[in-house]
């Protein structure tokens, strides 16, 4: 007889948020996690002596207020620091910062566009209303559209949700299926504003912004609800991302979730479609009648799963996943703070404590995207950078910062060479692009570390690098994700079931991928 109930595969956030609310629901989870630490792409890690960053995400604003409140986060030390404004640059010089008070945005659009500075509340108000609509949604199990008998009590919740926010249902099924340069296009006139607006159109995709079905990112920041308890929107984890999975293990483990590192999954076994365990790198069998995969579709599916329990059909839509990570990762150690040209040249500023966005317009994302999907690393694409150690000076040395740095438009299949071979030379170009707006960075490097889309698939298991494991297009979401017809975190084979990013709502630092899992496993086997 099996010493556990359910096995894990991966000690990410999502896996740590499942093994929680199995526990609590009476069972005996046992979490497998590969790494001598557990967080998955939620990690912090020292890259030089002194020097900590996040491996993978960086900033917490999307986390579900039950999960902040089940797992007791506030009590156990996490803390959140709000973000300051976002100041975004281009290459002529532009430069406008983005705040949470809308009085000083605008003031700021302003100087751009009077037109678009009149524009702004209006939008971020409509963006509010649709996120009143999707968000909530991120917590249930998406119905099957076939509407088979036991999903029609689901499919009338969705229903039912979507009729109290009718007002706004058909701008938001235009916003699912219109590209960010159209839906901004309609609404602002400066280049330079749009560009602010829609950049996150090209995040973890080969798609440009031009590209249907792009928009649904202008939500990107809407995603967070305000909870009694404890900071929520979007920031910066004291002490590092990888604090919040350290705390949240703790959680599991107190609820009575055994959690193992260092102890790599080789096999998921299955015998006649229905799980049995799993079998580690070391050869040792662990068995289980449950077994929940918090890797992504292809590496469970593709690498660890028996293809011959699998149907054909789904084993084709798994490969088809967009799953083509597009980002360079890059930490530095630095001994003074990065100062932009043309601010203030002394002191932390405001801008120093959120993130600066460096970028051209969106129609050169669009050039630079396609060349990417060409296989090519694009230059000058958009960067995104933030100081994390303005806010927790026990990341660097004293006196000295951390800054970490997102490079798009860097493929993950070249279509010539190796990201071993070049990714010093793309992550030395980069540096010079962004010393033409903060010029003493260069000067001021002490380490460096540069996490190319293959690192990212070798270091955090992520396949083709993709931080979210797999795009985050309309046919990629909702009851299509991770494919059509195995939504409900469900799998052909009996037992097994889905709970990281690959599975609704999507990527991101929300837990409802894990906690929606757990909640249909304890389901199931209450009806057996």
């Amino acid at each position: 007889m099996s010493q556990y109930d359910a096995i894990i595969v991966g000690g990410g956030h999502n896996g740590l948020v499942a093994a929680f609310y199995l526990a609590r629901a009476g069972m005996r989870p046992l979490v497998l996690e590969r790494r001598e630490i557990v967080g998955g792409a939620c990690v912090t890690e020292e890259f030089a002596p002194g020097y900590r960053a996040s491996t993978g995400a960086y900033v917490l604003s999307m986390l579900r207020p039950a999960i902040w409140t089940d797992m007791q986060l506030v009590r156990r030390g996490l803390v959140v620091d709000a973000a300051g404004p976002s100041l975004f640059l281009n290459p002529d010089g532009a430069a406008m910062h983005l705040h949470d008070d809308m009085n000083k945005t605008v003031e700021e659009i302003g100087r751009y566009s009077a037109k678009d500075a009149r524009a702004i509340g209006a939008f971020e108000n409509e963006l509010g209303e649709m996120a009143q609509l999707l968000v909530p949604t991120f917590d249930w199990v998406p119905p099957n559209p076939n509407l088979r008998a036991k999903d029609v009590p689901n499919a009338l919740k969705f229903a039912r949700h979507a009729a109290k926010h009718r007002a706004k249902l058909s701008e938001t099924l235009y916003l699912l299926t219109t590209s960010t340069s159209q839906y901004l296009g309609e609404r602002f006139e400066s280049d330079f504003v749009k560009s602010a607006l829609g950049w996150h159109s090209i995040n973890d995709s080969v798609s440009g912004p031009s590209t249907p079905g792009t928009a649904l990112v202008l939500l990107h920041d809407h995603a967070s609800e305000e909870t009694e308890g404890g900071i929520r929107q979007w920031g910066f984890v004291r002490g590092g991302i990888g604090r919040l999975t350290e705390f949240m293990a703790d959680a599991a483990r107190e609820a009575g979730a055994t959690i193992r590192t260092e102890a790599e999954v080789a096999r998921i076994l299955s015998s006649d479609g229905q799980v049995q365990g799993v079998e580690l790198s070391t050869g040792e069998v662990l068995s289980a009648k449950t077994v929940l995969s918090n890797a992504d579709p292809k590496r469970t599916f593709l690498s660890l799963c028996d293809q011959s329990d699998l149907p054909p059909d789904f084993t084709r839509a798994v490969r088809a996943i967009r799953c083509e990570g597009t980002s360079i990762k890059i930490n530095l150690g630095v001994a003074e703070l990065p100062m932009v040209k043309g601010l203030p040249q002394s002191g932390v500023q405001p801008y120093h404590y959120g993130i600066m966005e460096i970028g051209p317009n969106l129609e050169e994302l669009d050039y630079q995207q396609a060349i990417a999907r060409l296989g090519r690393p694009a230059s000058g694409t958009h960067i995104e950078m933030c100081i994390p150690s303005v806010h927790d000076s026990s990341l660097a040395p004293e006196g000295k910062h951390v800054v970490t740095i997102d490079v798009n438009s860097q493929p993950y299949t070249l279509a010539e060479g190796s990201w071993d071979a070049i990714k010093d030379d793309v992550a030395d170009r980069v540096i010079r692009e962004l010393s033409d707006y903060l010029p003493n960075l260069g000067g001021a490097i002490e380490h460096r570390q540069v996490l190319s889309p293959l690192d990212l698939e070798r270091v955090l298991s992520l396949t083709g690098g993709h931080a979210l494991h797999g795009d985050m297009a309309p046919d990629q979401l909702f009851f299509q994700r991770p494919v059509r017809g195995h939504s409900d975190y469900r799998t052909p084979i009996r037992g097994l079931y889905l709970c990281g990013a690959g599975t609704h709502p999507g990527g991101g630092v929300t837990g409802a991928n894990g906690r929606n899992a757990a909640r249909v496993v304890a389901k199931d086997r209450r009806r057996r």
